[in-house]
This record gives structure tokens, C-alpha cells and sequence, in this order.
């Protein structure tokens, strides 16, 4: 019996079938943790070092301690979960990871999409789109969404996907964490170029020519044309290419050798190992050339050790699976309609103390997850009705 199994039988976890039960988890705890990041940022008026390290953390605890032994540690205690929640920027390179994983994987199977790859972009697009334009108009005319940014030329391009170009003006328009949309809808073009050259050179080569890709474009930015960050951290989809084509790797040898792939990913080596990119990913997030690793080992580093504890903790909490299971099945409603309202209860809440400021946000985040999965499925349910209405009336005499 594989590693795999004998977790499974001793949790009684399902084996996987057509969805893979951790990688949803993980959708789950990476969207809750990049919310509850946001909504940090807001409530933050500078009380707290950023970012909270280990060399801060003592005197942050000292000082805010008041002197007390208990105090110190509550302060401490708070230090740690703070300088925990501001690594929420992290999880978005296991999303990147995850979303080379979840659109090759179905692929691999076959090699190429049941509808072709026209049909293929139509279901990308049509995941994508319709949601992302009714959170536009939630935004737009929600009062209690935070709002900096003017309604102007930029929204139409931001309608259209396209938040890369200038980055320095439409990159973070009207609802910054949206950047993420202009970066899939970049990778969703280059995947089937992608998919092609990864069958045609293998993993092993394929992986290599990413990451040299990646090194050499997030360099290019940084030290010669000194462009703007906002290329690096997604603008220009050649700077987390080393993230998506991780995820691209890893589903094709699930696909393949699924039971081998387990009993080695979920291994205590690869647990040492996850630290280890995880840590030298952190050390190599410096103002010189070694940050053009950063997001790369970040992303690789995290995404193991995440997948480990999700595994584990589901023998534990096997209910907070279920939750987070949804959660994660649902991330992109989350994704997109959170932040204009964390940030409006964040400020909202900044006069309260932290603990205090905790106990809100799981309730208010608890009501935004909600809502947000309720206009999910309203719009996934009519949009599916919408595109089945001409193929009903064509059959018909």
C-alpha cells in the first residue's frame, strides 16, 4: 500500500476522482488567507511593524506589552498570527501553480480538448468573463464598496481583461487584487502553445526552459529596462511562467503515474524539501538580482508545504475539509468581490483592538464567502442557460 492509500484509509478520505479533494482545500485556504490579508491591510493605520519578522517580533511584543509577563505573550501571540497573515501576497503563486495544474490535467488524458481547442477557449472564457462583469457592476454601484479609482477610460479595458498595459496605470485599477484576471487571461492565450511544447520536450525539459524563461524575463525588467514591478509580479505573464508551468508539470505526471507522483509529493523528503525553496525563497526577496527567484521557490516552497498540511489536517478536522472544500470550489466569486468590502469594514474596524478586530472579521468574512458563492452559482446557473437557449431552438422543426 502507497502512501496515498494508507492516508486515505486511515482518514477515510475518498480516493480522487474527477476533482482531487486537496487541491479545492488549498483553494480554500489560500483564497481565506489572501481576504483575510486584505482585510488586515485596511484595518492596519501602521500599528504593526511590515512586515512583522523574526528580528522585530520581541521588541514589537515588548512594547506592546505593557511591561506584563501575560501582556508580552498575547503580544507576542498577536505578533506571530499577524506576521502570519501578511504572507497572504504567498498564496497567489499556489493559485498560479494551481491553475497550470487544473487546466492540464483534464487534458492529459487525452492530449489535446474533446472540442478543440476553439471549443477550449470558449469554456475558459466563458468561466472568466460573465462573473467578472457582474462583479464590475457589484462594485460599481454597491455603496459599500470601496472605491479609489475613477470610472474612466480604464474600465473598459479592465471589461476586456486587459490590466497589463500601461501597468502602471490599469494594473491595480479599481479593484487591485484583479490583476490576477489580466495574468490568467494572458496564460489561458499562450496555454495551448504551452501543452504542445510540454508533450513534444517532456517534463523534465519543458520545466527547465520555463524557469530559464521566467529568470531571464523577470532580469530583463528588473535590472535593464528597470520597468515597473507590476510586469514582474503579473502584467507580463513571462514572470510567473516558472509558477504556471510547475502546476502544468505536476498534472501530467499525476495523470501518468498518479500513484508514484503521491507516494513522492506527499513524502516527508519532499516536506524538507518544500521548506527549504519556501525559506530561500524568502531570503532571496532582496533589492538585487536574486529577487528574480523569489516568486518562483515562494510559490513551488509554499504549494508543498501547504499540500502537506492539508492532508493532515484532514485526518484531524475532517469537517473543516468539507468547508474548505467549498470554499476553494468556489474561490473565484471570493476572489473577485471580496476586497472592496474588507476594506471598507477594515477601516471601519480600525479603532478596535486585534482580537476584537479577529472575531469580526471571521463573521463579516464568513457573510462576504456566503453571498459570494450565492452570486457565483446565479451566474454560472444563467449563463449556462443563456448558452444552451440557441442550441435548444436550433434542434427544434
Amino acid at each position: 500500500m502507497g502512501a496515498r492509500e494508507e492516508i486515505d484509509a486511515a482518514c477515510r478520505i475518498p480516493a480522487p476522482g474527477p476533482r482531487l479533494f486537496w487541491l479545492d482545500i488549498m483553494k480554500g485556504v489560500s483564497i481565506l488567507w489572501i481576504v483575510i490579508f486584505h482585510f488586515l491591510g485596511a484595518y492596519d493605520p501602521g500599528r504593526y511593524p511590515w512586515p512583522v519578522t523574526l528580528s522585530n517580533l520581541v521588541p514589537f511584543a515588548r512594547d506592546a506589552g505593557g511591561g506584563s509577563p501575560l501582556g508580552f505573550a498575547a503580544s507576542l501571540l498577536e505578533g506571530i498570527l499577524v506576521g502570519l497573515i501578511q504572507r497572504g501576497p504567498q498564496p497567489v503563486g499556489v493559485f498560479i501553480v494551481l491553475s497550470g495544474f487544473g487546466l492540464t490535467y483534464s487534458l492529459t488524458k487525452t492530449g489535446h480538448p474533446e472540442d478543440g481547442w476553439r471549443g477550449w477557449y470558449q469554456k475558459r472564457l466563458v468561466r472568466l468573463f460573465p462573473l467578472y462583469w457582474v462583479a464590475h457592476a457589484i462594485v460599481i454601484f454597491s455603496p459599500l464598496a470601496y472605491r479609489s479609482d475613477p470610472l474612466d477610460h480604464r474600465l473598459i479595458l479592465s471589461l476586456l481583461g486587459q490590466r497589463s498595459y500601461p501597468a502602471e496605470t490599469v494594473f491595480y485599477y479599481l479593484v487591485p487584487a484583479w490583476w490576477f484576471v489580466g495574468l490568467l487571461v494572458q496564460l489561458y492565450l499562450v496555454f495551448p502553445v504551452l501543452f504542445r511544447l510540454m508533450n513534444r520536450l517532456g517534463p523534465v525539459w519543458f520545466f527547465t526552459g520555463c524557469v530559464v524563461f521566467t529568470l531571464i524575463t523577470r532580469y530583463v525588467l528588473y535590472a535593464i529596462l528597470e520597468a515597473s514591478g507590476n510586469y514582474v509580479q503579473g502584467a507580463f505573464f513571462g514572470g510567473r511562467l516558472w509558477e504556471f508551468s510547475a502546476g502544468m508539470v505536476l498534472a501530467y505526471l499525476y495523470r501518468k503515474h498518479p500513484a508514484a507522483v503521491e507516494d513522492g509529493f506527499f513524502s516527508r523528503g519532499n516536506l524538507l524539501f518544500g521548506a527549504v525553496l519556501h525559506v530561500a525563497g524568502i531570503a532571496s526577496y532582496q533589492p538585487n538580482f536574486l529577487c528574480i527567484f523569489s516568486d518562483g521557490l515562494v510559490a513551488m516552497g509554499l504549494f508543498i508545504l501547504m499540500a502537506q498540511a492539508v492532508r493532515g489536517a484532514a485526518c484531524i478536522l475532517p469537517a473543516s475539509g468539507s468547508v474548505l472544500t467549498t470554499v476553494g470550489v468556489y474561490s473565484y466569486g471570493l476572489y473577485l468581490l471580496h476586497q472592496p468590502y474588507v476594506i471598507t469594514f477594515g477601516k471601519l474596524l480600525s479603532h478596535q483592538g486585534f482580537w476584537a478586530f479577529l472575531l469580526y472579521a471571521a463573521v463579516i468574512m464568513g457573510a462576504i464567502t456566503l453571498l459570494s458563492l450565492f452570486v457565483e452559482k446565479l451566474v454560472n446557473r444563467l449563463t449556462a442557460r443563456i448558452l444552451e437557449r440557441p442550441r435548444t431552438a436550433s434542434l427544434a422543426p
